[in-house]
């Protein structure tokens, strides 16, 4: 007997700019264990000194993934770091250590980079460090994973300076490589 999916078509993403319309708000925010997830995090107050490709935060930010991931069980693939979001790859090890690791990562981050916590208070006006939610989306399928897996190469190489455009042809020329040896 065949197992019934737990996913609905079109419900394997939430968060992130999608809670913004009906359709990204209607159901809970999709997990997996089975399958792996591509998960960003994105501040548009990550400018000047709190921007994550600072030499200082980057090592920061580097530290605390790995300490939070190993701490949850969260297994992470692959990361990219663009300077005012992250991507990240990773496979959960239990479905309720996500909103743990989520929430560890996301407020250590930020209180390691704006210097806010619980006893040094921001001001009135602040809003928050996080745009939106963290964007999450199940990576299903061999070639939606080749697919996340170029396109976080893309974000790297953007971190590291590349426009998108030359980012782009990079990853399509090392394709064609890939391809052609085979």
């Amino acid at each position: 007997m065949k197992q019934i999916s737990s996913l609905a078509n079109g419900q394997k993403a939430y968060g992130g700019s999608l809670l913004k319309t009906r359709a990204g708000r209607q159901g809970p925010r999709a997990l997996s264990v089975k399958h792996s997830m591509h998960l960003v995090l994105r501040s548009t107050k990550a400018k000047g000194q709190w921007s994550f490709r600072r030499y200082e935060n980057k090592i920061r930010i580097n530290n605390l993934v790995n300490k939070f991931s190993v701490r949850y069980g969260v297994k992470v693939l692959s990361a990219a770091n663009v300077g005012n979001h992250i991507h990240l790859h990773i496979k959960l090890s239990s479905r309720h250590t996500y909103r743990a690791f989520i929430r560890g990562l996301t407020s250590s981050i930020a209180m390691a980079l704006t210097g806010y916590s619980r006893w040094n208070k921001p001001p009135k006006s602040w809003k928050g460090f996080w745009d939106y939610r963290p964007f999450s989306r199940i990576i299903t399928g061999f070639r939606d994973f080749l697919n996340i897996k170029d396109y976080l190469y893309i974000n790297r190489l953007e971190g590291f300076g590349y426009r998108r455009d030359q980012a782009e042809y990079l990853v399509k020329r090392t394709i064609k490589k890939r391809i052609s040896t085979a």
